[in-house]
């Protein structure tokens, strides 16, 4: 395996950690969004049956 020989430098590390911050802006619209199981369910689409759990039957 190509990637067991991969080094990540503390330098390396540290530029990643940066990019994948999100900014200001998408941080707040994060905070403002209520999580998913805060959510109300969909309904199912009109002309669709609800879907059943796997082994309903």
């Amino acid at each position: 395996m190509a990637l067991q020989s991969l080094q990540i430098t503390a330098v390396t590390a540290m530029r990643a950690r940066d990019v994948s911050r999100p900014t200001k802006e998408q941080q707040e619209h994060a905070d403002r969004r209520p999580l998913r199981d805060e959510m109300p369910r969909r309904e199912p689409r009109r002309g669709q049956a609800p879907r059943e759990a796997p082994g309903a039957r």
